[in-house]
Order: structure tokens, then sequence, then C-alpha cells
């Protein structure tokens, strides 16, 4: 068919021109591992969530810590710094604006240095103690079992699953039967 017009679409674009959209697979993808959230006992990466939620809590505390210390090292410097420079400037024979600007550089720098070691103090006392009161208060504990959301959440995954995985138990052992039969068929 030489003398055939090239099929048009709504847009009266070619049909060639339209982008290939990717191939979705016509069956259903299997989950070879039987990692799914829905699988007898998948649901303790949700559990678990509860106690990798109060161990960044923790963690977070600890970097505030460390970065309080730097602050406090970096301010304690500046003064060290500071103070050395004075003493040296307070015996050279200045005056004028001179004078005046080495006296605006060693009080920004004191400034600066009181400024580090309150961000230090803010860290530890206000910021780490304020994510620890959070922490308390999200994640009760119960006596030997942990935090209190991770045993009510197991218990309930548990029991929510618990017909579901007796009828799964029961499906795959009549399809361990069921298969060699239709094998000996075939």
């Amino acid at each position: 068919m030489s003398g055939s017009k090239p099929q048009l679409t709504w847009e009266g674009r070619h049909r060639d021109t339209f982008p290939k959209m990717a191939n979705l697979p016509r069956e259903a993808i299997e989950d070879v591992k039987k990692q799914s959230f829905w699988m007898p006992g998948n649901f303790v990466r949700a559990v678990q969530r509860t106690d990798q939620s109060f161990q960044a809590c923790n963690d977070i505390v600890a970097c505030f810590a460390e970065r309080a210390k730097v602050e406090k090292q970096y301010a304690q410097q500046l003064s060290q710094w500071s103070n050395k420079w004075k003493s040296i400037v307070d015996s050279r024979p200045l005056y004028g604006s001179l004078m005046r600007a080495w006296q605006c550089f060693f009080t920004s720098t004191e400034r600066l240095s009181a400024l580090h070691s309150s961000i230090s103090q803010s860290l530890v006392e206000e910021e780490g103690e304020r994510v620890k009161t959070w922490q308390k208060g999200t994640f009760p504990k119960k006596l030997f079992c942990g935090f209190k959301e991770s045993y009510d959440n197991r218990t309930s995954f548990s029991r929510a699953q618990k017909p579901w995985s007796k009828k799964l138990q029961k499906v795959q052992h009549t399809c361990q039967i069921h298969l060699p039969a239709i094998e000996l068929v075939v």
C-alpha cells in the first residue's frame, strides 16, 4: 500500500511520534523471597521502627553533645587567642584609630567567643533535654517487654495474621500435593 496515508491519531499526530511507554508485566510480580509486609511474621520491621526511633533520639542527643564540645573548644580557643594578642598589642605604643581598630577586633572576638559558649550550653541543656523529655513521653517502657508500643504492635499484628497464616499454610500444603500430581499426569 504505497499510496496510503499514515494513520493519524486524536491530535493529528502520526502514531509513530508518540513516546513509547514501558510495557507493564502481564502477570503479577511474585515475591520470591517472601519479604512482603503482608507475609506472616514480616511485620517485625514495622515493629522495630519504634526501637530504631528511640535509638535515633539517643543519636541526636549524642550529636548535640559532640557539637557542644566543638563549640566550647572553639570558644576557648578564641578567648586564648584574644588574650594572647591583647597582651601583645597592649605592650606596643599604639594610639588613635589603629588602637580603636585593635580594640574593636578584640571586642568582636570576645563576643564571638561568648556566642559559641552560649550555643554550646544551649545544645546540651536546652535542646538535648527537650529531645530526652520528648523521648521519655513518646516511648513508654513495659517491664520485661521493651517499649509498650512495640509490644502492642507485635501482639496486634500476630493476632491479625494468625487466621490468614493458617489458611496460607493450607494453600501451600495443597500446592505441594497438587503440583507433583499434575506432573505425573503430564
